[in-house]
């Protein structure tokens, strides 16, 4: 993954990434390097999406975990943060750049999207839906999901991308050349299947018939430098796992 600024508190406007807070220019209180924001970001997506299990964690019917339960687990998980506390918790999963977890008063934390354990996300936003959003598939698979339409394959919620660049750059992660069609998302909603908004680029859903699929001309995406080298550490990190070899893994 890319270089992540620090996590860092201000007095005044709360917990920010950077160096200094965007509302005041306050450097505010260290609370996290970037090594250490990206190391405890991992245990916390195998624990909040994939295993609670494996770290005595549980999670509610909607996916929330205490954070108090949370911190001993990750002290469990890497003794060298035997010093974490709920504050650094809470302001990770806050500030998080993708959106990618949802904080409730500080006490409760859970992923808001990318679970291959049952979940039910409900309670996600699923007003002021985008007319159009986007999904990742392949040339061989287009004529198959046009007949039987769209359902999740290894997470329990189909993921779709607020914008087409989104939805490439996602798709470069499962294959080469990935093409992208429409979702009628607001159209689908009112068929009676929900569309939740997961983030402010991912939306999630349980199912798409093939007539809320639309075709659409395909754009030229070249990947940012940012991006070429997140895809290519979740790469080697793939084939890592794929071989057997887990040794620096948190999931």
């Amino acid at each position: 993954m890319s270089e992540i600024e620090e996590l860092r508190l201000c007095s005044s406007h709360g917990p920010f990434r950077g160096l200094e807070c965007p509302e005041c220019q306050e450097k505010g209180k260290g609370l996290l390097f970037s090594d250490e924001i990206e190391a405890i970001g991992r245990i916390l997506a195998g624990m909040l999406r994939h295993f609670p299990e494996n770290y005595g964690v549980r999670l509610n019917n909607h996916g929330f975990a205490r954070i108090y339960s949370v911190v001993p687990a990750i002290r469990a998980e890497r003794p060298r943060f035997r010093w974490i506390r709920p504050e650094h918790i809470a302001a990770l999963g806050e500030t998080d750049p993708r959106g990618r977890y949802e904080v409730r008063n500080g006490e409760e934390i859970r992923a808001t999207y990318g679970h291959t354990i049952d979940v039910d996300l409900s309670d996600l936003p699923s007003d002021d839906l985008p007319e159009i959003v986007y999904y990742q598939t392949t040339t061989e698979e287009l004529d198959i999901i046009k007949e039987t339409g769209i359902s999740p394959s290894d997470k329990t919620y189909i993921h779709l991308s607020s914008t087409f660049r989104k939805a490439y750059v996602s798709g470069k992660f499962h294959v080469d050349e990935p093409l992208i069609i429409g979702i009628l998302a607001r159209e689908l909603t009112e068929s009676g299947i929900p569309v939740y908004r997961a983030s402010e680029e991912v939306y999630l859903t349980k199912e798409i018939p093939s007539a809320f699929m639309k075709e659409i001309e395909q754009e030229s995406i070249e990947l940012t430098e940012e991006e070429k080298t997140e895809l290519e550490r979740f790469l080697k990190r793939r084939e890592r796992r794929l071989s057997g070899d887990t040794r620096g893994e948190s999931f």
